[in-house]
């Protein structure tokens, strides 16, 4: 009887035993099934997302052969450059700013996939453009829209441009700068300062507030954009440093904030300083559209023109410097007698001199004409300076001077009549310095010193400055950019090159 009762239950738990082997089986399976579902769901999702990445990429390309084209649009079109003259690259198409209209590559494939590409205009603006870029793979598509513009990054499109030194601060003093800087700062170390303002002074200020009327009336008129639903004027004013400090101490500050009901734009459109801020102030004062930290974004992209640069510039076939170049195909004014009279130039001075290649005369009531390109040889000397109380000199026409010497400019030099400059514009070059050492005196022009630009009265300059060094004293003198100058560069003027480049102003995946 024991015996039977323990083989029953031997039975019985090999019974259990085998069930339970079952049941493990069974999980196993599930598991190693649920282990292959989960496997091939996860192979299936990353070769989704790696399908969706390269559609994306292939988006991207899209964007980036637009962004060439509409560049290209630009620099074959030397006259008047834009994307709402309804043609683009070759492609006659647009324009439209109401709807994207394609573009019609005749090749859009890519890694085994295709990108198609549209634009949109923007309405009142020839050199900013909406750009949607659409790539497939197989079932999968991803769409990028971007927002993109066109600057001309010359020298000769802002207020200052700077280069390059020693140690010490490009810009100093304390000066009003409306429109855009530009400094290099090209051998300063990280700690050094490429701007040392302080007192009143306004690095940047986007717009034409305390321009004096009859200034304000001989120059067009600015541009206008929107902001916070208002229209109003703008230079787009923009600050850049490659290489250096901004020091800002006092109350001097760039930009301003926005005052909701004037007219104008208070802020500045960007900042790009690589190496910070300083003074006092740092960026306390700094008012702009992009914040304070963004770097320097042109990378060697643009460089300081130099009289001594080097390159074939009248297409013989012979290398020669700029210089060189303009002595060569100028009005050359070398007589020791003639040269003493252009340097000591006054409302009342009355001389002529011209040839084929440029013409310098005043008519001795205080009117000056000029054309071409005039040089003045043998060290010769610009100055020109008041004559008792008279000390306007009124200008016409267009040309560019280069003085071998120094020059002085401490008169009224001005355009005549409403919307007269850039019309009518002079441009003075020289390898030292330019001074502008009279008070209360108005400048109209384009200037470059390659060495110094002093200005340490209250004088107000219209135009451009280009140098490696701005000396701007204490007593507050105003440097205004005039926009179109960039359009009505004079004959022989050193950077004559345009420096289109395309900006991405926003980007976003649809």
């Amino acid at each position: 009887m024991t015996r039977r009762i323990l083989f029953s239950k031997l039975c019985d738990k090999k019974g259990s035993l085998l069930i339970i082997s079952y049941l493990v089986i069974v999980v196993l399976l599930t598991l190693g099934a649920a282990f292959i579902v989960v496997s091939v769901n996860e192979s299936r999702i990353a070769e989704r997302q790696r399908r969706t990445t390269l559609t994306l990429h292939i988006a991207e390309a899209g964007i980036e052969r637009a962004l060439y084209d509409l560049r290209q649009d630009f620099v074959n079109d030397t006259s008047s450059p834009s994307w709402a003259d309804g043609g683009i690259n070759g492609f006659a198409i647009g324009p439209d700013t109401a709807n994207f209209y394609s573009i019609a590559y005749s090749s859009t494939s890519l890694n085994g996939g295709s990108y198609a590409v549209q634009l949109k205009n923007v309405s009142g603006a020839g050199d900013a453009i909406w750009i949607k870029s659409t790539g497939t793979l197989g079932d999968v598509q991803q769409t990028i829209q971007v927002y993109a513009k066109i600057i001309n990054v010359s020298p000769w499109n802002n207020a200052i441009f700077a280069g390059a030194g020693a140690s010490g601060a490009m810009v100093n003093g304390n000066v009003n700068i409306r429109g855009s800087v530009h400094i290099l700062g090209t051998g300063l170390q990280s700690s050094d300062l490429a701007v040392d303002l302080g007192g009143t002074a306004e690095l940047i200020g986007n717009n034409y507030e305390d321009l004096v009327a009859d200034l304000k009336a001989k120059v067009p008129a600015l541009p206008t954009t929107l902001v916070g639903g208002e229209t109003v004027e703008t230079l787009s004013a923009v600050l850049r440093v490659k290489r250096g400090i901004v020091g800002l101490s006092g109350s001097s500050g760039v930009g301003e904030a926005n005052d909701p009901g004037d007219d104008y734009k208070e802020t500045v459109d960007g900042t790009f300083v690589t190496d910070g801020w300083g003074g006092t102030q740092g960026t306390t004062n700094v008012h702009s559209d992009n914040g304070t930290t963004n770097a320097y974004d042109l990378g060697d992209t643009v460089s300081f023109p130099s009289l001594s640069d080097v390159d074939d510039y009248d297409g013989d076939g012979d290398d020669e410097t700029y210089q060189g170049y303009l002595e060569a195909n100028a009005l050359v004014i070398s007589d020791s007698v003639d040269l003493d009279v252009l340097a000591d130039i006054d409302p009342n001075s009355n001389f002529s001199f011209s040839n084929a290649n440029g013409s310098i005369s005043m008519d001795g009531n205080g009117n000056l004409t000029i054309s071409g390109i005039v040089y003045l040889d043998n060290g010769g000397n610009l100055n020109m300076s008041v004559d008792g109380s008279d000390k306007t000199i009124t200008y016409a026409g267009s040309g560019s001077i280069l003085a071998e010497g120094s020059v002085q400019i401490d008169v009224n030099l001005v355009t005549n009549g409403n919307n007269s400059f850039p019309i009518n514009i002079l441009g003075v070059m020289t390898p030292n310095i330019i001074g502008f050492n009279e008070a209360n005196i108005d400048v109209m022009g384009l200037f470059y010193a390659e060495n110094q630009v002093v200005a340490e009265k209250q004088t107000d300059i219209v135009g451009t400055i280009v140098s490696n060094y701005f000396d701007m004293g204490t007593n507050v003198p105003s440097i205004y950019q005039v926009p179109d100058t960039i359009n009505y560069l004079p004959a022989g003027m050193l950077g004559q090159g345009t420096i289109w480049v395309m900006k991405t102003v926003s980007w976003q995946k649809l």
